[in-house]
């Protein structure tokens, strides 16, 4: 049970991480549309910080990341519910055995 519950709350973490990141995407996405496109873009990737020479480039990447997120997020619910499902299924097993074994002691 312990085990569920450990992966329980490590998939609510990075469902967690995956919706922040979501979230990133679309502020980033909505200030690049409020550019024009004289402004100089750079990307971090990793520790490298570099020019992006193409905008529309750069926001299907960005639109992509984004789309790939909430397939993730929409996955990781799924895994969540079925663990939850799992939990719920376990306690009602360990009660139900609890009780059995209440019944059969001497009182």
């Amino acid at each position: 049970m312990q085990q569920f519950e450990v992966q329980l709350e490590d998939t609510a973490s990075q469902k967690y991480q995956l919706e922040m990141k979501s979230r990133e995407i679309d502020k980033t996405l909505e200030e690049l549309e409020g550019l024009g496109d004289s402004p100089a873009l750079y990307k971090m990737v990793g520790n490298i910080l570099y020019k992006v020479e193409n905008k529309s480039k750069l926001v299907e990447d960005l639109k992509e990341q984004k789309e790939l997120s909430q397939i993730r997020i929409k996955t990781l619910e799924r895994q969540q519910k079925a663990l939850e499902d799992k939990l719920k299924e376990l306690d009602q097993s360990m009660k139900k055995s609890y009780e059995e074994m209440k019944k059969r002691a001497p009182q």
